[in-house]
């Protein structure tokens, strides 16, 4: 098996429990989603592919921004 395809199933695998589970908690803030596939997927790269770390990817930015607009759209209410 490819380490490419590894890390797509093992990412798949590990995205569908926080899935499941906000699913389960009835969770309908999009922002939680995004943010714990944003944690999973730098947390699994890093540690399939740690001589990677200085490309640019274009899926990681994308999660990236992602995740710093929700975190500044909960956030701006807080410090504003």
């Amino acid at each position: 098996m490819d380490s490419r395809q590894r890390f797509i199933l093992i990412f798949s695998a590990v995205v569908m429990a926080p899935f499941v589970l906000f699913t389960f908690f009835n969770v309908n803030d999009i922002g939680i989603y995004v943010s714990s596939y944003t944690v999973a997927y730098f947390a699994l790269r890093l540690t399939f592919n740690p001589k990677l770390r200085l490309k640019i990817d274009l899926l990681g930015l994308l999660l990236l921004a992602l995740f710093l607009f929700f975190v500044a759209q909960h956030a701006l209410p807080i410090f504003g």
